[in-house]
């Protein structure tokens, strides 16, 4: 698919969410998120950058936050694109989609479990991501996050706003603001950060929907994905008769109705083989999908400090 294809089919994705009706809490918080954040991007930063020059990048690093807002973005490039189109002297169907790829970085400064790299990779290319990395550029990463987005910013001068896909239940996540300016030992750019109110129950109904492809991490016990040597699946969602009397599938409407589905399976990539053998050697546990968990407090349980 092109950019242009595939900013179209998640703009369609997120029409059909949004006209979804239902008694479910979850869909209907997730539906005013969405539509926040769609205002957001389309009255507020498109008025103050345009998307369609480079003026705006993103940050990716396949993780399931940063994928949603992806997928909203994309939503609304196609949307503002549409906007622009209908008031050009030409019939619409005479407009081309004005951009071929999206800038892009990867800040990969620990260690990548494969899954997630080949993720990143799949995904680049089904988002047609110009995506830029220490290690893919230089063969070595970067030393901080600082010195990473200070090498994209050489780049790709012309970046004058970075979307980030930070929540504010993230840590340090309720002291920033939708819009920010780095700080003054940073790199020169504004933080655009357009998902801060998400719950992690709205990312696993809008993603579940999309019928976009999930890391495959995901699909065993991951809820939050750092460095290898700092990640292990969620322990809150180990496959015990304990666990699973506290714990229940609320998305079995999203994914019985996912957008656009031929057949019944949730778009979950495979392990890599790297990956399956590091989860033999952690122990015997097997583990419910990171999906069975909606309690914010416990989504970074499976991160290790050091």
């Amino acid at each position: 698919m092109s950019l242009g294809e595939i900013a179209e089919r998640c703009y369609n994705m997120t029409t059909s969410y949004l006209k979804v009706s239902t008694s479910s809490i979850i869909i209907k918080e997730t539906q005013d998120a969405v539509r926040l954040t769609r205002q957001h991007l389309l009255e507020e930063v498109f008025t103050r950058w345009s998307p369609l020059n480079g003026e705006i990048s993103f940050s990716y690093n396949g993780g399931k936050d940063c994928q949603v807002l992806l997928l909203l973005y994309l939503s609304c490039l196609w949307e503002f694109f549409i906007i622009q189109a209908e008031r050009s002297q030409y019939d619409f169907k005479y407009q081309k989609f004005p951009m071929n790829n999206l800038f892009s970085v990867y800040i990969d400064l620990a260690k990548t479990f494969p899954t997630l790299e080949n993720f990143v990779n799949l995904t680049s290319e089904r988002y047609q991501l110009s995506l830029y990395s220490s290690m893919r550029e230089h063969g070595t990463k970067a030393s901080n996050m600082s010195c990473a987005f200070g090498d994209f910013l050489k780049r790709y001068p012309e970046t004058q706003a970075i979307l980030i896909g930070v929540r504010a239940t993230d840590p340090f996540g309720d002291t920033l603001m939708a819009i920010q300016k780095t700080d003054s030992n940073w790199p020169d750019f504004y933080r655009v950060q357009p998902i801060l109110h998400w719950k992690l129950a709205n990312i696993w109904s809008f993603l579940l929907y999309s019928d976009e492809p999930i890391c495959g991490l995901y699909g065993n016990g991951f809820t939050s994905i750092g460095g290898i040597d700092t990640t292990i699946p969620n322990p809150y969602l180990i496959d015990s008769k304990d666990n699973r009397s506290k714990l229940s599938l609320e998305f079995q409407w999203e994914i019985d109705n996912a957008f656009e589905r031929g057949n019944d399976k949730i778009n979950v990539l495979e392990v890599d083989p790297d990956d399956q053998l590091w989860l033999k050697k952690l122990g015997s546990e097997k583990y419910l999908p990171g999906w069975y968990l909606i309690n914010d407090e416990i989504e970074r349980a499976g991160r290790i400090k050091k």
